[in-house]
């Protein structure tokens, strides 16, 4: 059994566990050469050391040589520890990255916002690019948030880490091949507990660890419908984003992110959608304000309506005036007649005058529809229910009006052709604001 301060092949000096289990070590220890703080992994040499442990170990001292990214600890050595001339355990050195990982934060209570675990995910998501590219691709296969370090130095920027390759997999995966079953349940995907791994197998382990991150409850302890993790409501987090964690934990390899590359250009959509406003349509009057829990787009009423009630005044009265002249109709032909006006003339001008509101938040939408500040109507639905949106025309060929259509399963909401003068431009504006806010 190693002690603290005993030297390895007369130059790393072990100074204290960092972490043990049944067959591996990992000791803190000083490199009396570089004269630095590294990381020794030992692979314990003994009767019930599996031969599949030995092969993981060397293939990951294999990849570890090739590997060479910022945000990957860096190789340093590998060796064979001997007492008595009898082999005692294997070693693999590496930098010395100080940093908490994600599960001790997790163990000291801490919940991560969606801007934080936001920001973790495009770091690995870049980790993954990079390993993912390698030829053949390198599939780390044991993402989980012990394996992943955030540092914390005060006055400079948190930087992410991936380490721990120890369930690597450096071949690229051909029909029928198997490989080692690795994982941790809860992290790792279903085909991935059957022999096989793709990067996408990596996607739903980072995906995971993203909503042990928010929820604060390991993957394995939620509740589950069809295979699937249920945590919506758990958080409050923005729809777009629920929908890309959804992806990213697919049960079904074929419905996921293929490739993190996929993955990442998909949040970084959902990103600008919450963070800025595409304004690219000139003199429009359409408000949007946004974050990344509510989504708010105002159309209000034409810029020269007032013109419209003014002519539309005009109509009725001269409308009234000719009844009145016409001595020769009776009454009551009269009175449907003014009646029958009265409903044209608001229906002229005052269509015009409706302004019309959709709001978004983590969990609902709402469309309001005002005249005068008087609520018309209202429509209400669940944001996570909602399938498509897109911009569409009615009417006929000689007047067609834009509107916008929310697909919500077998229901459909629409708005947008109150306002009279919504252009296409502007309809497939707004369909595209909540389309990419979210996440479809």
């Amino acid at each position: 059994m190693l002690q603290p301060q005993e030297i390895l092949v007369e130059r790393y000096q072990l100074q204290r566990v960092l972490g043990e289990s049944a067959s591996r070590q990992t000791w803190l220890a000083w490199d009396l050469v570089n004269r630095e703080q590294v990381v020794v992994k030992l692979l314990i040499a003994s009767d019930k050391l599996q031969w599949d442990n030995l092969r993981l170990f060397e293939r990951e001292a294999k990849v570890l040589r090739q590997l060479n990214h910022p945000c990957i600890p860096e190789y340093r050595d590998d060796f064979v520890v001997k007492k008595n001339q009898e082999i005692i355990s294997f070693a693999l050195v590496q930098e010395y990255i100080p940093a908490k990982s994600l599960k001790d934060l997790l163990l000291e209570g801490k919940i991560f916002s969606e801007t934080e675990a936001r920001k973790i995910a495009i770091a690995l998501l870049k980790i993954l690019i990079y390993l993912h590219k390698l030829s053949p691709p390198v599939l780390h296969r044991d993402i989980k948030p012990s394996n992943v370090l955030l540092s914390q130095s005060k006055g400079q920027k948190k930087k992410i880490y991936l380490v721990d390759f120890g369930a690597v997999q450096d071949r690229a995966a051909s029909e029928g091949a198997t490989f080692t079953v690795v994982g941790t349940y809860g992290y790792a995907p279903l085909e991935q507990f059957g022999g096989r791994a793709t990067p996408a197998s990596d996607l739903y382990a980072l995906g995971a660890n993203l909503v042990n991150l928010v929820t604060g409850i390991a993957p394995a302890d939620l509740p589950q419908l069809d295979s699937k993790m249920q945590f919506s409501h758990l958080v409050k987090l923005n729809p777009g984003f629920v929908r890309w964690l959804q992806k990213m934990t697919e049960p079904n390899l074929e419905y996921r992110f293929q490739s993190a590359s996929a993955a990442l250009e998909a949040l970084n959509i959902n990103q600008q959608a919450i963070t800025t406003v595409s304004q690219d349509i000139p003199d429009t009057n359409i408000a949007v304000s946004k974050s990344s829990k509510q989504l708010e787009i105002h159309i209000p009423v034409q810029k020269k309506s007032a013109i419209g009630l003014i002519l539309g005044g005009i109509g009725l009265f001269l409308w009234i005036w000719f009844i009145i002249a016409s001595g020769g109709i009776y009454f009551w032909t009269g009175f449907l007649w003014l009646i029958l006006g009265i409903l044209l003339t608001a229906w002229w001008t005052l269509s015009s005058r409706v302004e019309t509101t959709i709001c978004f938040d983590n969990q609902n939408f709402e469309i309001r529809w005002k005249l005068f500040d008087y609520t018309l109507r209202k429509q209400r639905g669940n944001v996570l229910e909602i399938d498509n949106i897109y911009s569409c025309k009615t009417g006929n060929q000689d007047k067609q009006v834009h509107e916008i259509t929310l697909s919500v399963g077998v229901n459909e909401y629409y708005f947008g052709k109150f306002k009279g003068s919504l252009s296409q431009e502007e309809s497939r504006y707004i369909a595209a604001e909540i389309r990419n806010w979210l996440g479809l």
